[in-house]
């Protein structure tokens, strides 16, 4: 068995073992931090413990304090009301960056360990605690899954064998997108880089333009991403600025497109790592450079009509994955979900084949196909990337659909295209790349007709600015304005009258409009400001819509008499 004490064999005292500019943590503080902890949580005699982290400096100290004490560790996926009970019905203590107010019980917030004095430093690890973590499984409701540090560190041991020693000499910095809360961010931005001695950055990186100027900024990195956030990167970025600086991208928690996986290999690095598992099995499978997926060693399997049965000295009760494989002499293909290999008219249909195929289109930046759930025929969400977008304002949604069909038509037969469509700018996939069924239901069924609140605030008692943007697939569109999409003067002041109910500066409709104009078009995907300012002795609320340096409508509002609660 590998004990945790070989995560700190090749260090020095003054090695940083987090990463973050000035902000960073040598070994020797790190350790500091984690014997102080670890004295306190036994003083406290605290048994279990909830972690909930967005640095991932304190997250791994934390969890190195907790198995030092032999504290079991519950690591929440959100601070939802339901997980909140879940915390407060189970763990002693919880331990955060800050502090919440939706929780009743001991927290002890980053901001206070330095209060809790000093400890002897101890290297040693061996406390075999839980670890329980939450997945959204395939229903998008969490369930629990219980680990062990043992597991854990054996789960790096296996995952180190995907990086050649050439790779990581040099000590490259582990940037990361994806969150220490759930298993994938766990076992490779922390156990993995404690394992093999590489510095973690502290901060998740959200956005492919921030990884790309964070990259820059040292000599050699390891993306460790997911597909979600990589099928959004675009030569439109500065890929430039992360060229001579990544040693490696590893990508997991669903099938990484092949014009993706292209793009990193002929822009980006020549190493790329695929990662096939789940939260209850652990790593399962890789691919990097070779076309099939490989089990890694200590994996045992076997396949039946309930699909891939996966068990390792890192799942000891055996774990249905529910995927259909095909298994070759030298790998193995996914071919996904068995509940996404569906039959339509008696032929068998393979929804994951689908995306894939839409996801080698030059405007597709993510895609779900289902089958309808009020129909017989396939359903799409498709996600338009920069260069869709543009595509569908200067051709309109009859033709992108009918480019996106011809472009399937090729390899499927009629039946496997989509009939229903519905598009938007990103899919709201989850920190685990997946999406909750009630959203995929609402989409597809649900009429498109307000627009998406990005950003509000007040400005002052009487002034309240919004940011919004346009739906791609508004109602509105269809019809009168079905190949060049406008939204209407009608529908902006529904719109201003919506908001200002929901605002509760109206409640009725207004008496009239005054000094009403529509300057420039409000076009799909635009994102626009929203200025409403309140006359109360005058009694109206004047608007304005801007985008950038133009302003697109403007106007007035005359308040009835009996508003005068409102103003």
């Amino acid at each position: 068995m590998m004990m945790a004490k070989q995560f700190w064999a090749e260090r020095t005292h003054s090695q940083a073992l987090f990463a973050a500019g000035a902000d960073s943590l040598s070994w020797q503080q790190a350790m500091q931090q984690i014997a102080v902890l670890s004295q306190y949580l036994s003083g406290q005699s605290v048994k279990r413990a909830g972690l909930y982290f967005d640095d991932a400096a304190y997250f791994a100290i934390a969890l190195l304090a907790c198995v030092q004490a032999g504290v079991d560790v519950y690591l929440p996926a959100s601070l939802s009301d339901d997980n909140c009970v879940w915390l407060e019905q189970t763990v002693d203590i919880y331990l955060a960056d800050e502090v919440t107010n939706k929780l009743a019980i001991p927290t002890l917030p980053v901001s206070e360990w330095a209060a809790l004095g000093c400890a002897e430093v101890n290297c040693y690890f061996v406390n075999n605690i839980a670890v329980v973590l939450q997945t959204s499984g395939s229903t998008g409701v969490a369930k629990l899954i219980n680990k062990n540090w043992h597991e854990l560190c054996l789960e790096a041991q296996i995952l180190a064998t995907t990086l050649p020693a050439t790779m990581i000499q040099d000590q490259p910095i582990v940037l990361g997108s994806v969150s220490v809360q759930h298993m994938y961010g766990l076992s490779f931005r922390i156990m993995l880089s404690l394992y093999l001695g590489l510095p973690i950055y502290r901060q998740r990186l959200f956005f492919p333009e921030v990884l790309l100027v964070t990259s820059q900024t040292y000599r050699n990195v390891i993306w460790v991403s997911s597909p979600t956030l990589l099928h959004t990167l675009r030569l439109s970025h500065d890929v430039s600025l992360a060229q001579g600086h990544v040693v490696a991208v590893i990508s997991a928690g669903g099938v990484l497109a092949q014009t993706s996986k292209a793009l990193l290999l002929e822009h980006i690095c020549p190493n790329v790592v695929e990662i096939y598992g789940s939260t209850e099995t652990g790593a399962v499978g890789y691919r990097s450079d070779q076309p099939y997926w490989q089990f890694f060693q200590d994996v045992r399997h076997r396949v039946d009509e309930n699909g891939l049965a996966i068990q390792s000295p890192r799942c000891a009760t055996e774990q249905i994955l529910a995927d259909a494989i095909v298994e070759y002499e030298n790998g193995f293909e996914l071919l996904g979900r068995l509940d996404r290999i569906i039959k339509l008219a008696d032929k068998r249909i393979s929804l994951m084949q689908l995306e894939n195929k839409l996801m080698t289109h030059e405007w597709v930046a993510d895609i779900h196909i289902l089958k309808h759930p009020e129909g017989t025929h396939l359903a799409a969400w498709v996600a338009l990337n920069d260069v869709g977008i543009q595509a569908w304002r200067q051709q309109g949604r009859k033709q992108v659909i009918l480019q996106l069909k011809e472009w399937l038509a090729g390899s499927q037969e009629k039946i496997a295209l989509p009939r229903h469509w519905r598009f938007t700018t990103a899919l709201p996939r989850n920190a685990q790349s997946k999406l909750n069924p009630v959203d995929v239901q609402q989409a597809i069924l649900q009429p498109v007709t307000q627009p998406v609140v990005l950003d509000q605030k007040a400005v002052a008692a009487d002034e309240y600015w919004l940011r919004i943007q346009v739906p791609l697939d508004l109602v509105y569109f269809r019809g009168h304005f079905d190949a060049f999409h406008l939204v209407p003067g009608v529908i902006q002041i529904k719109w201003i009258i919506e908001l200002l109910q929901r605002y509760s500066w109206l409640t009725q409709m207004p008496l009239q409009m005054e000094n009403l104009k529509f300057q420039h078009f409000l076009r799909p995907a635009d994102v626009v400001e929203l200025v409403f300012k309140r006359d109360c002795i005058r009694r109206k609320i004047s608007f304005q819509c801007l985008m950038h340096d133009k302003k697109i409508s403007s106007g007035r509002l005359v308040i009835p008499d009996s508003e005068s609660h409102v103003l």
